[in-house]
């Protein structure tokens, strides 16, 4: 169970938005950004409903999702045999695909037994590509991603609140340009065919070597190789979360934004600007799994008083680890050891009187490695 302290519920929501839509803020809570006021995860953020009765979706959709929160079902064997493109060609077409292709669909997602359904449009221009994700459950949000900017448009509020997108988490799982190095702690097959919004898709599996991180199995189109459906699963292959387009048309240019300009210029404009700053390197973990290294070091403000808060990520390529330090003071009623959110798992404790959280999209066993290993250089 989770405690109920606001401190480790922000975080979680911090973390709750891989492969997922990241708002760039609560119309009802606080616009000023701090570690713990993050923006909350579109399907982590109080909009996400529980999974409707019969009739709200289709028979189709509900028979695609109904393995959430379960062991995934290997659908029947296939021979590769007269296809002669390997992993790495499958996966050099979703990354191609995700950035260049021009398509409008409806995803579904779907953690335990709360679904979202979220209206995606993207477009790739000569000014660059776009992205347009609209809630069609819940309350009414748009998100439009462009270049280094998050725009989010809350229409019964009327506000608008605009960010940079490089604390943002896609929508989609992304893999790095040099992917193929995550072979060292990935395992990356084949298996076999299967449908996916009416389009026969390739299935590939990324299989952790240990138990430190997540487990990955994309569905790709076989003809454009655009990703389809997306499940992450624990080391147990339970499926903590599913995505997966219900339909998804695939066009030669980019389609129509619909967003009303004149609209907007009446609403409320809140600018939510990352006041973090880059930090010298003032901790280090003795410990971490193989693979992970440290990507940034950064300076917050802390919510409690004028003092900053020390923050550090550390990856893998795919799977991150955000660890957060702060002086004893600052907590009055501070939660120690592991606390868990589906696919979110938060670890805290003292070290040198100052207090530790390790929190990710990982395995408890990921986060207790790291916080306990966290050390003052």
């Amino acid at each position: 169970m989770v405690p109920p302290m606001v401190k480790l519920s922000a975080l979680f929501l911090m973390f709750f938005s891989a492969w997922q839509v990241s708002f760039a803020g609560r119309a009802d809570g606080p616009l000023t950004p701090t570690m713990h006021t993050p923006e909350p995860a579109f399907a982590g953020s109080g909009t996400v409903v529980s999974a409707p009765s019969s009739g709200a979706i289709s028979g189709e959709i509900s028979g695609e999702i109904s393995g959430a929160g379960s062991s995934r079902k290997q659908p029947p064997a296939t021979s590769q045999a007269d296809d002669p493109r390997t992993v790495d060609n499958w996966l050099d077409m979703m990354m191609r695909s995700m950035s260049q292709q021009n398509f409008q669909g409806t995803l579904i997602v779907r953690q335990a037994n709360k679904i979202q359904v979220i209206k995606v449009k993207q477009g790739v221009t000569t000014d660059g590509s776009w992205q347009i994700m609209e809630t069609l459950t819940g309350e009414n949000q748009k998100v439009i991603r462009k270049d280094d900017k998050v725009t989010t448009i809350f229409p019964a509020k009327r506000l608008v609140t605009i960010s940079d997108s490089v604390h943002k988490r896609p929508l989609h799982a992304i893999l790095p340009e040099n992917y193929r190095k995550l072979k060292q702690y990935y395992k990356m097959e084949l298996s076999g065919q299967d449908r996916v919004a009416n389009k026969v898709t390739q299935i590939v599996q990324m299989i952790p070597l240990d138990k430190y991180r997540y487990g990955y199995t994309f569905w790709l189109d076989r003809q454009s190789g655009m990703l389809l459906k997306c499940d992450l699963m624990d080391e147990k292959h339970q499926v903590l979360e599913q995505l997966m387009y219900s339909n998804i048309k695939l066009l030669p240019s980019a389609p129509e934004k619909g967003i009303d300009q004149r609209l907007l210029a009446t609403y409320q404009q809140v600018n939510l600007q990352d006041k973090s700053e880059t930090a010298t390197k003032l901790w280090r973990a003795d410990r971490l799994p193989a693979g992970f290294t440290l990507s940034r070091s950064v300076h917050i403000p802390s919510q409690h008083n004028h003092s900053k808060t020390y923050h550090m990520v550390f990856s893998d390529g795919m799977a991150l680890v955000s660890v957060f330090v702060e002086a004893r003071g600052n907590m009055k009623k501070p939660v120690l050891g592991l606390s868990s959110m589906g696919k979110v798992n938060a670890y805290s404790a003292y070290v040198n009187d100052t207090y530790i959280t390790a929190i990710g999209e990982v395995p408890a066993s990921t986060v207790r490695m790291i916080a306990r290993s966290m050390r003052p250089e």
